[in-house]
């Protein structure tokens, strides 16, 4: 018997799994369904059509359908590979394992569509079909031609992007889980020291062992899988495309655990991802430009240091009457690089924007606080955060901070 620990439940919140293959259904014209290791749901069905509906009340044609998913996720969990096929019902459907750290946890079942005429493939088929019901109901086999026509390639890409999606959330679940008991076991090392340092300090400290991983990666990553999506609906490949590699570059550079200091080009690239992705979602309201000269890209920069500040500047921009303009560039300052993040945003005033800079510490995300503590105690305390007017004289504000052209040794 497998242990419960295996539960595909223990790994993974089930409404947010619900909310994702909700949203995949919708955006792919495809149902879908997860269920444990044992074969059973653990989600409501999601885009199931109307013709599975009906058949799944009619006693015959349902157990077939039972017969059709055993055999399928069986298959899937075997050959460790998703495994697309007809249903005795000459649908394509399909069974896409879920293999997390070895153990097989389940698997997301789906597919109820018809392949386009041109696509006439040798799919197996995983029962004898049953063609009677075509002519005995009539309101099956309408329904049956109302299904979803796609190409196999479709299918085939679905097949990926929600199996990636689930196993990523499986993955980043268990990180936090691993973390936390990390941070357990620092708890008790710290005990002691508690009762002479300042809260703060031990704030700081905790924040410290809680990464980056766990702060920032499943907050994008459901607000970039609505974007993706969003695109798949209107099937614009290039774009999902585009998104999808900026996404997984973001990804790499803020959850790698040993990042302490980077350079400012790593940091500009990440920030260049984060708006490339927001512009893709809110369109014309979001105006950016960013203009550093390559020659600056290798000066040291504290790791994340850009994030709350790009996103205090964009934050509600697809509001604003006008498109929210956001300019970052450098310059030289004596033996320092200023850099400007500028935007046109006057939702805060730039005292509420300079009272975040010394506010408690965010328990959960990043904020101008942590930027601020980062740039002073990596390069000194001259090197913080300053908010103000914009030398252009336009509305907004200008987020500045300094980086040592040359580090002292």
């Amino acid at each position: 018997m497998q242990e419960e620990s295996k539960k595909l439940s223990d790994y993974i919140d089930v409404e947010l799994l619900q909310a994702i293959q909700d949203d995949c259904s919708k955006a792919m014209g495809l149902a879908f369904v997860t269920v444990d290791y044992r074969g059973r749901p653990i989600t409501k069905y999601s885009g199931f059509t109307p013709h599975c509906n009906l058949g799944r009340d009619i006693q015959g044609f349902s157990e077939m359908c039972e017969q059709c998913d055993a055999h399928g996720g069986l298959h899937a969990a075997i050959t460790g590979q998703p495994y697309i096929y007809r249903c005795h019902a000459d649908l394509v459907d399909f069974a896409v394992p879920l293999i997390f750290n070895g153990s097989f946890m389940g698997a997301v079942m789906g597919g109820q569509v018809r392949l386009k005429d041109e696509e006439e493939r040798e799919l197996e088929r995983i029962l004898p079909q049953q063609t009677n019901w075509h002519k005995n109901n009539k309101a099956l086999d309408e329904a049956y031609r109302q299904a979803e026509t796609v190409t196999y390639e479709k299918v085939e890409s679905a097949v990926k992007v929600l199996r990636d999606m689930i196993l990523y959330t499986l993955q980043d679940n268990y990180n936090r889980t691993m973390v936390n008991r990390e941070l357990d076991g620092k708890d008790k090392e710290l005990a002691a020291e508690r009762a002479v340092r300042s809260d703060l300090e031990y704030s700081i400290q905790k924040q410290e062992l809680n990464n980056i991983q766990q702060q920032e990666g499943f907050r994008y990553f459901f607000f970039v899988m609505n974007v993706i999506t969003r695109l798949a609906f209107q099937e614009k490949a290039v774009q999902t495309e585009a998104v999808a590699y900026d996404f997984a570059d973001m990804m790499r550079y803020s959850t790698d655990p040993d990042h302490k200091i980077s350079t400012l080009g790593e940091e500009l690239s990440y920030v260049g991802a984060l708006l490339r992705i927001q512009k893709a979602w809110l369109g014309e309201a979001l105006d950016y430009r960013i203009s550093v000269p390559e020659r600056y890209l290798g000066t040291s920069c504290p790791f994340m240091v850009c994030q709350p500040i790009i996103e205090l500047a964009i934050q509600g921009c697809e509001t604003d009457p006008e498109p929210r303009k956001l300019d970052i560039f450098a310059e030289e300052e004596g033996t320092d690089l200023l850099i400007q993040i500028l935007s046109s945003s006057e939702t805060l005033t730039i005292e509420e924007i300079e009272a975040q800079t010394s506010g408690p510490f965010e328990r959960e995300h990043f904020s101008l606080r942590d930027s601020d503590r980062n740039l002073k105690r990596t390069f000194g305390k001259r090197y913080g955060l300053s908010v103000g007017e914009r030398k252009d004289g336009r509305g907004g504000y200008a987020v500045r901070f300094k980086l040592p052209l040359k580090r002292e040794k």
